[in-house]
C-alpha cells in the first residue's frame, strides 16, 4: 500500500506546489507520474491484468495473431499494432494509462473549482486504479469523460460522437447515450429520478440478458451474485445523493453546470439500484456505476466549497483516504505493488 500513498502525497504536494509558486495547474507532471506507476507495473497487480498481458508474455507471433468478434475493435487494434513492435507489456498499460490521466485531468482543469481536491478524489475513490482491473472499460470510460463538455453545453452530436469511440473499447458506453436526454431535459430533479427508477425496473433484466447474449464475454454478467450484488458500494452512493441534495438545499446551490452534474450522478445511480435488486454480478452491469461515480471528483470539491469550513474538509480528507486505503488493501488484487520485473534494479 506505501507506494500508492507515495505517489498521492508526491502529486498532491507538487500540484499545491506549482499552484503557490507559479499560480497555475500542474498537468504534466501529475501526468507523467500516475502513467508511469501505471505503467511499471507487474501483470501481477490487478485481477485481469495477466489476461490482458499474456499474449505478450508468450511472445505471440503478430502473425498468429486473430481478431476475436467478441472483443471490442479499437482494444484489439491497440494491442495488434503493439505486438507488432515488442512484447513488453509495460507499453500497453503506459499508453493504456497516459491516455486515460490525460482525459481525466483535462477535464479536471477545466471544471474543477479545487484541481488538487479533484485530483485527491480521482486517486481515492479510485477512479484512477480502475483500469488496473479494466483495462477496456477503463480506456471507455476516460474517453467517454471527453464527452462532459458537450453534456454541459447540450451538443448531442458531439456528445454522441465521443460516446461511439469510447466504445470502440468497451460497447457499455452506448448505455450512456439516453442520460443525456434525461440531464438535459426541463423537469424537475425528482421527476428525472422517478422516471429512471422505473425504467430501470422495467427494462434492466431485458439490458442485462441483451448484454449476455449479444457477447460471450459478458455471459457472467447475468449471473446471480451470492454476495448480494454489491450492495454495500451501492448503498454508499445512493446516501451521498441525499447527502449531497441536503446540502444543496442548505447552501442553495443553483450553478447550472453543477445541478448537470449531480443530476448525471444521481440518475446514473438510481438506474443501477434495480440491478442490485436482481442480485447481478457486480463485475458486470453495476460496472456501469463508474461511468456516473466519477463526476464525484468536480461534484465535491463544489459542495465543501460552500460549506467552507476547514475542519469538516480535513475530517472528509482523512476518512477518503482511509477509504483509499481499505479499498486497494481489501479489493481488485492492487496490493501488494509489484514492480515489471524489467525494471527491477536488484
Amino acid at each position: 500500500m506505501l507506494p500508492y500513498l507515495l505517489v498521492l502525497s508526491f502529486v498532491i504536494f507538487w500540484i499545491v506546489l506549482e499552484q503557490q509558486a507559479l499560480s497555475r495547474k500542474s498537468f504534466w507532471v501529475p501526468l507523467i507520474v500516475l502513467s508511469l506507476f501505471a505503467g511499471i507495473r507487474s501483470f501481477r497487480v490487478g485481477t485481469d491484468s495477466w489476461n490482458y498481458t499474456k499474449d505478450f508474455r508468450s511472445s505471440l507471433n503478430i502473425y498468429n495473431f486473430q481478431f476475436n468478434e467478441s472483443v471490442e475493435i479499437g482494444y484489439q487494434l491497440l494491442k495488434y499494432t503493439l505486438l507488432s513492435i515488442t512484447y513488453n507489456y509495460f507499453w500497453l498499460f503506459w499508453l493504456s494509462g497516459l491516455t486515460i490521466v490525460y482525459c481525466y485531468l483535462k477535464v479536471i482543469r477545466k471544471y474543477s473549482v479545487n484541481y488538487w481536491f479533484s485530483v485527491f478524489l480521482f486517486m481515492t475513490l479510485g477512479v484512477y486504479t480502475f483500469f488496473f482491473n479494466g483495462l477496456r472499460q477503463g480506456l471507455a470510460m476516460a474517453i467517454f469523460v471527453l464527452a462532459t463538455p458537450y453534456l454541459l453545453e447540450k451538443r448531442f452530436f458531439k456528445y454522441l460522437l465521443v460516446c461511439i469511440v469510447a466504445s470502440l473499447f468497451h460497447t457499455t458506453a452506448l448505455f450512456i447515450i439516453p442520460f443525456y436526454f434525461l440531464v438535459n431535459s426541463k423537469i424537475k430533479l425528482i421527476y428525472k429520478v422517478i422516471i429512471t427508477f422505473l425504467g430501470s425496473l422495467f427494462s434492466v433484466q431485458f439490458l442485462i440478458s441483451y448484454i449476455a447474449e449479444t457477447n460471450d464475454r459478458y455471459k457472467g454478467y447475468s449471473a446471480a451474485d451470492q454476495e448480494g450484488g454489491g450492495y454495500l458500494t451501492l448503498g454508499f452512493y445512493a446516501i451521498l445523493i441525499f447527502v449531497i441534495y441536503i446540502i444543496i438545499r442548505i447552501y442553495k446551490i443553483r450553478d447550472e453546470q453543477f445541478m448537470q452534474l449531480f443530476t448525471f450522478y444521481a440518475i446514473g445511480v438510481v438506474f443501477l439500484i434495480p440491478v442490485a435488486m436482481l442480485g447481478a454480478n457486480p463485475s458486470g452491469p453495476q460496472r456501469l456505476l463508474s461511468y456516473f461515480t466519477w463526476t464525484l471528483i468536480l461534484i465535491l470539491p463544489v459542495v465543501f466549497k460552500r460549506i467552507n469550513n476547514v475542519y469538516i474538509t480535513s475530517s472528509a480528507v482523512i476518512l477518503f483516504v482511509f477509504y483509499f486505503i481499505l479499498t486497494t488493501t481489501r479489493f481488485s488484487n492492487l496490493t501488494p505493488y509489484i514492480i515489471n520485473p524489467i525494471f527491477e534494479i536488484f
